[in-house]
């Protein structure tokens, strides 16, 4: 009975014990010019640095919303506005938090690396339902964002955004 527990006991742990397998974590392509570019996953760091951006913005933050930016960010609005630089940016932000108050509820955070010989830094794909009060009224909109972040600080981000019908 004693040898019957212990081949048991073996049987459970040796299938209970975890291996480590490695994983090809190429995940797609950048097509740039005449050359492509393997993407692979990302570090999660990536995408902890975008929702604690989310979440100062949500904070009206600004303090923090600066310190989290580069000197020369560059930002692609849906309106098709290019801004550009920090001073500009806070600017915005000042403007649009009186105007509609927005809030940022993300619903999902992708990290990716490019494997482009001049770029060392990373990206985020984000999703994020946004809220905005513009005379009493609540708009959402989806937005999804391609944000790159090297040295901890993000460069640049595009906005792309799809108002919300409500549902039926």
């Amino acid at each position: 009975m004693n040898k019957l527990l212990l081949f048991f006991a073996i049987c459970f742990l040796t299938a209970c014990s975890t291996t480590t397998v490695e994983v090809n974590k190429e995940a797609g392509y950048l097509n740039a010019g005449d050359a492509q570019y393997t993407a692979s996953l990302g570090d999660n760091e990536t995408s902890a640095i975008w929702a604690k951006y989310l979440d100062a913005h949500n904070n009206r933050d600004m303090e923090t919303i600066m310190s989290m930016e580069s000197d020369s960010i560059k930002i692609w609005t849906p309106d098709g506005r290019f801004i550009e630089g920090k001073e500009a940016h806070s600017a915005v932000l000042t403007d649009w938090f009186a105007a509609a108050s927005p809030k940022w509820e993300e619903y999902f955070s992708l990290p990716a690396k490019v494997n482009w010989e001049n770029q060392p830094g990373q990206w985020v794909l984000s999703g994020s339902v946004v809220t905005e009060t513009i005379e009493g009224e609540e708009v959402q909109q989806n937005h999804l964002i391609d944000a790159y972040i090297e040295d901890g600080l993000i460069q640049s981000f595009w906005v792309y955004s799809r108002v919300l019908v409500p549902a039926k």
